[in-house]
């Protein structure tokens, strides 16, 4: 594992940003990066496939930003690698378009990728818009797994989100992510663990996430985390994963352990465990999509039928 020299003489932090008709978020997203960033030599780029205006907002607002702007609209995942292909930085930090990153990101981030056999640390997702009850309701089935929390850093026992996650250089030498909108983040952190590297997460590095509004989306995303869902089933070997895959009518029963899990996330954080349970309801039937998503995927999958679409693009949020 021997970083580029090169790359190394240049700058010690690079910052990708995949945007997407981020027009409203990118702005507030670009601050907070540059806030977390003072004192360090670093870059921020930006991959723009929208073709909206946003780019040029970018650079009349941040001139020192670099924007990638792409002709046509990429994946999330491959926005990242395009940033990632063209970052000088020794150490690389991803965070989406929607998001706000604490003024200590950098910093905190930093000192968990100097442990030792670390190749990739990440943290938690809170919410910026709670008040909004479709929002509040996609927070907590998408982000159960990643709720902040004052407990301390572990390895190798969460995945990473890509819009809160930061590799060495030489881990996206050698690993890049997949080609994907939802699940990239869960396959990328598979693969980094694969090549034997640790990866850790600390739920107290906590970015503030913008979550999509509207409630005929929350049933759609629902449904396309769950075919996203099979596809990271498919090569995480964990006893779960084995299960779900040889009898794909296991998930038709996850509405029955949502709200258990949900809430056990939640607990100490009183007044977001009576939000959730206030929306539980249509949490659970929101579940209730991603499980059938979930089911008919993976029944596609062993029928060996090619899906329309290989990134599983979802519509941007909408306000």
């Amino acid at each position: 594992m021997t970083l580029d020299g090169q790359r190394l003489e240049l700058l010690n932090w690079s910052v990708v940003i995949p945007a997407y008709r981020g027009r409203q978020w990118i702005v507030d997203c670009i601050r907070s990066v540059e806030r977390a960033l003072r004192g360090h030599a670093a870059e921020i780029v930006v991959v723009e496939s929208s073709g909206d205006g946003t780019a040029e907002l970018i650079r009349r607002t941040f001139p020192a930003v670099r924007v990638l702007a792409q002709a046509q609209r990429v994946s999330a995942g491959a926005a990242r690698n395009l940033g990632a292909a063209e970052a000088r930085g020794k150490l690389i930090a991803f965070v989406d378009q929607d998001c706000i990153v604490p003024n200590d990101w950098i910093d905190r981030l930093q000192e968990l990728l100097m442990t030792p056999g670390v190749g990739a640390v990440g943290g938690s997702i809170g919410i910026r818009n709670p008040r909004n009850l479709s929002g509040a309701a996609v927070y907590f089935l998408e982000f159960l797994s990643h709720f902040p929390s004052n407990r301390a850093a572990t390895k190798n026992t969460n995945f990473l989100l890509g819009c809160n996650l930061a590799c060495h250089r030489e881990v996206l030498d050698q690993i890049q992510f997949p080609d994907r909108t939802l699940a990239e983040d869960v396959l990328f952190s598979e693969a980094i663990r694969q090549q034997g590297w640790d990866l850790m997460y600390f739920p107290q590095i906590e970015d503030q996430h913008w979550n999509r509004e509207g409630w005929t989306e929350f049933l759609l995303y629902n449904e396309k985390m769950g075919r996203a869902a099979a596809h990271y089933h498919q090569v995480r070997n964990h006893r779960l994963s084995r299960a779900v895959l040889s009898y794909p009518a296991i998930a038709l029963c996850s509405p029955m352990v949502i709200v258990p899990r949900v809430s056990k996330g939640l607990w100490g954080r009183w007044k977001s465990l009576l939000g959730f349970l206030a929306l539980s309801p249509v949490c659970v039937a929101g579940n209730l999509f991603w499980s059938i998503g979930l089911f008919r995927e993976l029944r596609r999958m062993q029928r060996n039928v090619p899906h329309e679409s290989s990134t599983d693009l979802p519509s941007p949020p909408t306000l």
